[in-house]
């Protein structure tokens, strides 16, 4: 594992996304107060963006905090991990800066507010979105997702839509 991070979620989602790359689809600027989320379901640029590998949405969740686990190039633990869905396989291009946030940052953009900046290195990947149930060190349930990535030489067409139910209870 890369990295480990919590995240608190009263949107119902959290998307990945590269920034500043992000603001190429909006003519190279997107202003405080947009509402970009608007644009991503509504018109083409939801697809764009997705198959341009700028962002990642989890959509669907509940208010809460989620423990998010980035794996790069290696096998996934299986000991105390309890899938619930798998969604594979996204194209990922972090060509720039990459960062979690919920996804109330789309809906009304507000430039680093609640972001958390991922330290995945630059390059292109292949990856999947896992909903999980994993263990603390005194046994507790903790609700997540696996974010688990493959380093790839060049873009390749997705193969999967994004989940619009990823609850994990």
């Amino acid at each position: 594992m890369i990295y480990e991070c919590n995240i608190d979620i009263d949107f119902n989602g959290a998307v990945l996304f590269v920034y500043p790359r992000l603001m190429d689809l909006f003519g190279g600027a997107i202003e405080d107060g947009q509402n970009i989320l608007e644009a991503f379901t509504s018109t083409n640029k939801g697809d764009e963006i997705l198959d341009l590998g700028w962002a990642w949405p989890i959509m669907g969740i509940h208010d809460g905090s989620y423990r998010i686990r980035f794996f790069i190039d290696e096998t996934l633990e299986v000991t105390d991990r309890k899938v619930l869905f798998e969604d594979k396989h996204f194209y990922l291009n972090v060509c720039d800066d990459l960062y979690l946030a919920d996804i109330a940052v789309f809906w009304e953009w507000e430039t680093y507010t609640g972001w958390k900046k991922i330290p995945v290195p630059i390059g292109k990947y292949k990856g999947s979105i896992a909903g999980v149930h994993t263990r603390d060190e005194n046994g507790e349930t903790l609700y997540g997702f696996d974010i688990q990535l493959h380093t790839i030489a060049e873009a390749f067409n997705r193969t999967v839509e994004p989940r619009s139910d990823s609850r994990l209870v």
